[in-house]
């Protein structure tokens, strides 16, 4: 009896390994591409944040580079009031000039 039923698990494990070995095969398979798939993955995380990284430093030279024109504007307004008052000075000095020579020869 013992030995029936060993030669049975024996003719059974044959078998099995006869029809698990496709199987086993596609299993391997599906471990290679569960693999790839993950690595595939953590890499797309990976660029994610990268590429977060280079929207948060776009962003940031773009807002550096409205306070640099912002800056610039405000330049130009106080080069133009000191001409303005250059012009002003300058108008006043000639007047003064003109006075003094009428004074003169008067």
């Amino acid at each position: 009896m013992r030995f029936l039923v060993a030669r049975l698990r024996l003719a059974s494990t044959k078998y099995h390994q006869k029809s698990l070995s496709p199987m086993y095969s596609e299993d391997l398979e599906n471990r290679r591409i569960s693999r790839k798939i993950k690595k595939l993955k953590a890499e797309m995380t990976e660029m994610s944040e990268q590429q977060e990284d280079i929207k948060q430093g776009q962003k940031e030279m773009r807002e550096r580079f409205e306070e640099i024109d912002s800056e610039c504007e405000q330049l130009k307004k106080e080069t133009e009031a000191i001409s303005d008052a250059s012009n002003n000075v300058q108008l006043r000095l000639n007047i003064m000039l003109h006075i003094l020579k009428a004074r003169q020869e008067g």
